[in-house]
């Protein structure tokens, strides 16, 4: 279903109930209110990074954030309704506005591989290969995973973006490391950064997670980081990553987590205010007050892609284990920007904050 068929209630269940449905409900009719011409949509644009600021201060704190969020949007309320009253829903555009055709003649699949070849393409180099090998690399250690485990084995990177943690397991000593996706923009754009960095032993394919381009039993280790909760059939994508994955070898997976705190609340609550814009507008919003692209990538990541699926670790483990996943284990620990690192730490009001944290699992095959 496309986010634009869905209900308020059912994109963000905390505006029926929960510490952020009055003054969340509060502000998306105020972002509503705000009409359909585009200095409205600049408007509602610019509420993400605001929104997502706050909330990081607030989490950052290690406090309660409740009271803080709910100020933060009850003063956002007021800066859209003031525009309102003041006129800005009126302002109409020179000409015609140009048609929202993401929506209109594209597949979810499509709609969610543009969304983010559209994000990816902008990383800078530092974003692309310095922060993605720093990041896995402190996941995997801090969860017992030594390089003997990674050296020479190959690699599928499933649903690779662009291509940033294929290039993270080929320098940490993966070999050959295969990255696909189904954005053609992601896949050229990839495989531009890796020749251009000489780097051999990787190779991008346009490809389904749901229907994977490989013969069974390819792969010693199969990854599919933050991707399948993004698609219209989640099961599916892990039985396809069980298939091609070798005897012997293990997984990788990332799926958010449900519960997930204030944190996804917050992420929830954008959608809705979000759910009707253009993704290219948007993200020409924040390129004009001089947002980086690895930041933009971070907000804007789930507040506009179509499918956004959160799952409990329980519906995650009944999954793994019918597809016949053996020895699976949910990771306790993260780099340290991640939740479950967080949760892990025992910090005040973690469970509050970020729910159970990133749902992240190890699993092999018999």
């Amino acid at each position: 279903m496309l986010i634009n068929k869905m209900t308020d209630f059912e994109i963000a269940p905390c505006l029926a109930e929960g510490p952020l449905a009055e003054r969340g409900l509060e502000f998306t009719n105020a972002a509503r209110d705000l009409g359909d011409q585009p200095f409205a949509s600049i408007l509602r644009a610019w509420c993400v990074p605001s929104l997502f600021t706050k909330m990081e201060q607030l989490l950052d704190t290690g406090e309660d954030p409740v009271d803080g969020i709910n100020s933060a949007l009850r003063d956002l309320t007021r800066f859209l309704s003031g525009a309102t009253f003041a006129g800005f829903k009126c302002i109409e555009a020179n000409g015609n506005q140009p048609a929202l055709v993401e929506t209109a003649n594209k597949d979810i699949k499509d709609l969610t591989g543009d969304h983010y070849g559209n994000l990816f393409k902008e990383f800078s180099s530092r974003s692309y290969w310095d922060e993605p090998v720093r990041l896995l690399e402190q996941r995997l250690t801090r969860n017992g995973i030594s390089h003997s485990e990674i050296q020479n084995k190959s690699v599928l990177d499933s649903g690779c973006g662009g291509g940033r943690y294929s290039a993270a397991w080929r320098l940490l000593g993966a070999n050959p490391v295969v990255g696909v996706d189904i954005s053609p923009i992601n896949i050229d754009d990839a495989s531009r950064r890796a020749e251009l960095a000489s780097l051999e032993g990787i190779s991008f394919k346009h490809g389904d997670v749901l229907d994977l381009p490989f013969d069974a039993n390819e792969f010693d280790i199969v990854f599919s980081n933050g991707v399948l909760h993004h698609t219209t059939d989640w099961e599916k994508g892990i039985a396809e990553l069980m298939r091609v994955l070798k005897p012997g070898g293990w997984g990788w997976l990332y799926l958010i987590e449900n519960p997930g705190g204030v944190f996804w609340d917050v992420i929830e609550i954008l959608r809705v205010v979000m759910k009707n814009e253009d993704k290219a507008r948007s993200r020409a919003a924040l390129q004009q007050i001089n947002m980086p692209a690895n930041r933009i990538f971070y907000m804007l990541d789930h507040v506009m892609v179509p499918i956004n699926l959160r799952l409990s670790p329980t519906e995650i483990e009944d999954c793994l284990h019918s597809c016949g996943a053996v020895n699976v284990r949910r990771l306790t620990r993260g780099a340290d920007i991640d939740r479950i690192e967080q949760v892990f730490q025992g910090e005040q009001y973690a469970a509050k904050r970020f729910g159970v944290g990133e749902n992240r699992y190890l699993f092999s095959k018999s």
